[in-house]
């Protein structure tokens, strides 16, 4: 493999796998190179394979993209009395947190006031 195609199709070294919007992006390059196979009129083999290759890259992307639906419908709260309009998250029994007990106050470090 040659350095230019080292940079168009990068090689992931995570474990899990490539993440969305690598896969998103790997997506779109491949249509863009079947486009210009179907242009070029490439054989049928290389054509289809590279069909088949978008038909599983497409299905990886949906199974991702509701795993990650699910995983945020998971992680938010159930309350029906939510203040929707002010994007803040109350606190399970209603009441808002508040945020001087998790910021430090600004400064340097060691000085006292």
């Amino acid at each position: 493999m040659n350095r230019f195609d080292e940079k168009v199709y990068r090689v992931t070294k995570r474990r899990d796998g490539p993440s969305l919007q690598e896969q998103k992006s790997q997506l779109l390059r491949l249509k863009q190179d079947l486009e210009q196979f179907k242009s070029r009129q490439a054989g049928a083999a290389v054509v289809g394979s590279l069909q088949a290759r978008i038909r599983e890259l497409e299905a990886s992307v949906t199974r991702a993209e509701a795993a990650r639906v699910t995983d945020r419908e998971s992680r938010r709260p159930r309350g029906d009395d939510e203040d929707v309009e002010s994007g803040d998250m109350p606190m399970a029994d209603g009441t808002m947190r508040a945020t001087s007990s998790r910021f430090p106050p600004r400064g340097r470090p060691g000085r006292t006031l």
